[in-house]
C-alpha cells in the first residue's frame, strides 16, 4: 500500500508516531487481560465474522519482556472481507493500513493508552502458522525466550527511535527459529 491510498487518519498516525521510542517493559500479566478486552471489542464491533482470534507477539509470552503493544491475529473466512472492517473500526481509533508490507495481510493499528496491532489473514495463510509456531516456541523454551529477550533489549538500545529498524533486525533470529521448527518460509523472504 502506498501512502496515498491510506486514509487521512492513517497518514496522520504514521507521521505522528514515526519517531516514537522503542521501549521494552518487563512482562506484565495484565497484557493477557488487555488482549481479551481487545478481542471482545473486535468481535462486538465486527460481528461474528472471525474464524479465530489469537494473541501473538511478545506480550503473549509469559515471562518475556516486550514493547507494551498488544498484537492480535484474526483469522478471516475470506481475504476479501479484510478491508470492510475499516469503516467499523476507524471510529474506535483502529486505523486500516492495508497490506502494510505483507501479502495477504490486512493491518489495523490503534495508538492509545493500550497500543494495538491487528493482523488479519484468511484462514490457512502461512503467516498464521508462522506466528503461532514462533509464539509457542517462545512459550515453551526458556533458553530461546531468554535469547530473544536479550536480542530485543540490545536492539531497543541500538534503535531507540526507529521501530522499523528494530523490527527488521529481529528477522534473522525469528527466521532461524522458524526454519529449525519446520515452519513454512514466507514467499519472497522474511520482510515481504
Amino acid at each position: 500500500m502506498t501512502d496515498d491510498t491510506l486514509s487521512e487518519a492513517a497518514r496522520a498516525s504514521l507521521k505522528k508516531h514515526e519517531h516514537d521510542p522503542v521501549m521494552i517493559a518487563p512482562h506484565d500479566p495484565v497484557w493477557a487481560e488487555q488482549f481479551a478486552a481487545v478481542e471482545n471489542e473486535l468481535r462486538s464491533t465486527c460481528g461474528n465474522t472471525f474464524t479465530a482470534v489469537h494473541h501473538i507477539g511478545s506480550t503473549s509470552v509469559p515471562g518475556l519482556a516486550a514493547k507494551p503493544l498488544i498484537d492480535v491475529l484474526v483469522e478471516l473466512p475470506s481475504d476479501e472481507i479484510g478491508p470492510s472492517f475499516a469503516s467499523l473500526l476507524e471510529p474506535r481509533g483502529i486505523l486500516y493500513f492495508g497490506r502494510y508490507g505483507i501479502d495477504g495481510r490486512h493491518f489495523y493499528q490503534r495508538k492509545a493508552d493500550v497500543d494495538v496491532n491487528v493482523h488479519m489473514f484468511e484462514t490457512g495463510h502461512i503467516e498464521i502458522e508462522r506466528h503461532l509456531v514462533f509464539r509457542d516456541a517462545l512459550r515453551s523454551d526458556a533458553k530461546l525466550r531468554a535469547a530473544y529477550q536479550e536480542l530485543k533489549e540490545e536492539l531497543s538500545a541500538r534503535f531507540p527511535h526507529d521501530v522499523d529498524s528494530y523490527a527488521r533486525s529481529k528477522s534473522d533470529f525469528i527466521e532461524g527459529v522458524l526454519r529449525d521448527l519446520g515452519a513454512p518460509k514466507r514467499p519472497g523472504g522474511p520482510d515481504n
